[in-house]
């Protein structure tokens, strides 16, 4: 084995990389680390003001980001954390299309005490009525019965969110952030 001494006007060389390699690691980590943490405050900005952008969804719909480290790498996750967990986000992500068995019964918009309710949940009794001009059937309640709810085969929900976008996007800026962070560590 051949050993190889470095000397600069006659002080050893390998010491003084030693310390400046592990002082540069640990700016690094903390570059890494900022960056991610600069990455997920980016996407879930985004996704707050994507999902605020795509109608009437609650404080509930939000998409949070985690950041873990283990094996030398730095992991981030995003994900819906509400409770009850959102499980239909994707329906929004994606667009799809909802099939009755055999109806949806959807609430009508004047129908105040219908809005966030089930029909089969609805307080009180309903009843089915089928309109002679062959629109759409209406559930009927109250007193006096008023229309409730009406009856549609499928409906077709439109792609409203664009999460995966934006945490692509976000992936791509990891550079800029990252860089930016060894910058200003100098």
């Amino acid at each position: 084995m051949t050993k190889v001494r470095l000397n600069l006007v006659g002080e050893q060389i390998g010491p003084k990389l030693e310390k400046s390699s592990v002082k540069n690691k640990k700016k690094i980590l903390a570059a890494a680390r900022a960056a991610s943490q600069d990455t997920i405050e980016y996407v879930e900005q985004k996704a707050a003001t994507d999902i605020a952008g795509a109608g009437k969804f609650s404080s509930r719909w939000n998409l949070k980001g985690d950041k873990s480290e283990g094996g030398g790498f730095i992991k981030l996750t995003f994900s819906m954390p509400s409770k009850p967990p959102m499980k239909h986000w994707r329906v929004f992500e994606y667009g799809a299309v909802i099939h009755g068995k055999p109806l949806l019964w959807i609430p009508l918009s004047f129908a105040s005490d219908a809005q966030g309710i089930r029909a089969r949940d609805y307080p009180g009794k309903l009843f089915r009525v089928n309109r002679k001009s062959g629109g759409a059937p209406l559930l009927l309640g109250g007193t006096p019965a008023t229309p409730k709810y009406f009856g549609k085969a499928s409906v077709t929900i439109p792609k409203k969110f664009h999460l995966r976008s934006i945490i692509q996007d976000g992936a791509k800026k990891l550079k800029l952030f990252y860089t930016q962070r060894m910058k200003a560590n100098g």
